[in-house]
């Protein structure tokens, strides 16, 4: 019986010198070399999707138009004709930018912006006044809104700064402050806060010359801008608010862009 003992004693002791032969081993296996750590806003943008719906930028006003009034009625099916009819958007509000042959992503849309102003970069890089902005980009979350004010930064200026007005992180008054003593001219938001502050009278339209649908965008969801009830029917809201859609048949019209 104690040889049975003294046998398993020993094969326990055993046991145990070669699993500290193999820690010691690990600790003096060579070290891999550190790799410099990415930023994390790098690892974030790599995590997020990257798919853009890419029918959009083939689209001219006509079929923007229509992809509106579909999206519409999909968000209101119970809703009557007429009162649907009644938020079409004219053909003529849409700005016609099939002749932009990159991609709708994050990084193009300064491109894209200055291919259609007037005068280019120093056009968007100035405003006049505070609570006049001169461009609405309207977009569906505030990650997505931090995305493109960092792309838009090339316009940012302290006499005429880009506006990150993101409402889960920022109170709807702090963002009327803001507005009312600085000078924007480029405003990103989701719908929702854009019409707050509009109303709030901290977004002042007679200014506005371009409201930009951030439409080509697929969130983590695959899903765009028009396949989100939540946001496309604020949306639609906030592009029918007197204040804009009777500037869509004037001289100094308001465009809609879709990026």
């Amino acid at each position: 019986m104690s040889k049975t003992k003294h046998g398993s004693g020993k094969s326990l002791s055993i046991k145990r010198k070669l699993n500290d032969a193999e820690v010691s081993d690990k600790s003096k296996s060579p070290k891999r070399p550190k790799h410099n750590k990415q930023p994390k806003s790098d690892v974030v943008a790599r995590q997020r999707p990257a798919e853009v719906d890419e029918s959009i930028a083939l689209m001219d006003p006509l079929l923007l138009t229509d992809h509106f009034a579909k999206s519409l009625r999909r968000c209101f099916p119970d809703g009557g004709a007429i009162a649907i009819e009644d938020q079409y958007l004219p053909t003529k509000a849409i700005l016609d930018s099939t002749n932009f042959d990159k991609a709708h992503v994050t990084t193009n849309l300064p491109e894209f912006l200055e291919t259609f102003s007037q005068n280019g970069k120093s056009e968007l890089s100035t405003c006049e006044e505070e609570t006049k902005p001169h461009t609405l980009v309207i977009t569906s979350s505030g990650i997505r809104t931090a995305d493109l004010t960092r792309a838009l930064r090339t316009f940012h200026t302290k006499e005429c700064q880009v506006a990150k007005l993101i409402a889960k992180h920022m109170k709807l008054q702090d963002n009327v402050e803001y507005m009312k003593k600085t000078k924007v001219g480029i405003a990103i938001s989701t719908p929702v806060r854009l019409q707050d502050l509009i109303e709030a009278g901290a977004i002042q339209l007679d200014g506005l010359r371009r409201i930009v649908v951030d439409g080509s965008y697929r969130d983590e969801k695959k899903r765009t801008i028009f396949e989100m009830d939540e946001l496309f029917r604020p949306l639609m809201a906030l592009l029918n608010l007197d204040g804009i859609r009777r500037r869509y048949a004037v001289e100094e019209s308001i465009k809609i862009m879709v990026f």
